[in-house]
């Protein structure tokens, strides 16, 4: 009697807990009417129950068969790895400093100025533009990768980022502004500050994630750099900045759904020039209209942290595809780098 009495106070306890999934064999198998029924209505409640409750399984802590705690479906804590974050300041540090130097060599080697604003767009008919929020976007997303690699949340590294980014574009401009030949562009920095907070548009809506900024360069680029012709980040004759958007955003359900597109395939138009350097002057210099087909990276197969994170930055290049060209020449098409 006080074992069966034991056993119903236990029944009770595990039902009103949620937990109970209606296995009655670890309770005996007691032939008294009165507890097969409530064993019965036991069962069908913790049934009921499983069909109708959140889909939250993954979260549950507690393991209804054997009734023990199970620590690995718990979510893990972000905690910054000191080590990690060491490394990624030295190196972030390292990174800066040949930066500087480089513009130091460049842009800004010249004898320095009184601070001034100035706009510069004309020299590359604005295409500088898009490179600043090109830039921008990159730095922010590479950035906050690097910050969750130190164990940094995903949305308290998509903010550092977003502040490094700009922090260092800032300083780009505060020193354009210095430079005797340059001077801070207000336009420069709205470009910047659009850049480095795109990233946040997107979380906000989904949509804009099948909208991308990218980057491309001839075989001419590398050469020139190769044998330190022109400038190496300011050669828009040889680069080419995208907008890519993948025709996912605004097929219908019925489409995807059923995969009749490949959700990787997207469109991009570009824009390029010719004849302009910021050296040999502008004054020739013609913009160039593209539109090529280009590859979502993030799209293709690979679903593990490292292979999302990498898809992420992989993106932010156009790939060499077959495209169509407009400019005051003509029309061309082939396949374009």
């Amino acid at each position: 009697m006080r074992k069966l009495i034991l056993n119903i106070i236990v029944l009770s306890l595990l039902s009103s807990a949620g937990i109970y999934a209606g296995d009655n064999s670890s309770f005996g198998s007691s032939n008294d009417p009165e507890i097969r029924l409530k064993l019965k209505e036991r069962s069908e409640h913790s049934l009921l129950y499983e069909k109708t409750k959140p889909q939250q399984k993954k979260y549950d802590l507690i393991d209804k068969d054997n009734f023990t705690l199970k620590n690995y479906h718990k979510m893990k804590p972000y905690k910054v790895n000191p080590v990690k974050m060491t490394v990624l300041g030295v190196v972030a540090a390292g990174v800066f400093t040949g930066f500087h130097i480089y513009y130091s060599n460049t842009w800004w080697k010249d004898k320095r100025d009184y601070f001034k604003f100035a706009a510069d767009g004309y020299y590359a008919r604005n295409i500088d533009k898009a490179s600043h929020i090109y830039t921008a976007n990159f730095f922010t997303v590479a950035t906050s990768v690097a910050y969750e690699w130190t164990g940094l949340s995903p949305k308290k590294s998509l903010l550092f980022g977003a502040l490094t980014s700009l922090a260092y574009e800032t300083y780009i401009e505060v020193n354009d502004g210095f430079a005797p030949n340059w001077g801070f562009d207000w336009g420069d920095m709205g470009a910047n500050v659009f850049g480095a907070v795109y990233p946040f548009l997107q979380s906000i809506a989904p949509p804009l994630q099948y909208v991308n900024f990218k980057w491309s360069f001839k075989p001419e680029w590398l050469k020139k750099k190769v044998a330190n012709q022109d400038d190496l980040l300011d050669d828009y004759t040889n680069m080419t900045f995208w907008l890519s958007v993948n025709p996912m955003i605004a097929l219908p359900k019925s489409v995807t759904k059923a995969k009749f597109y490949p959700n990787f395939l997207a469109l991009a138009l570009g824009m390029s020039i010719s004849n302009a350097s910021h050296v040999t002057g502008s004054s020739s210099a013609k913009v160039q209209w593209l539109l090529a087909l280009d590859i979502d990276v993030k799209e293709l197969p690979g679903k593990s942290d490292f292979m999302v994170k990498f898809k992420k930055i992989l993106n932010f290049f156009h790939f060499p595809m077959p495209a169509v060209k407009i400019s005051p020449e003509g029309v061309w098409y082939g396949l374009y780098f």
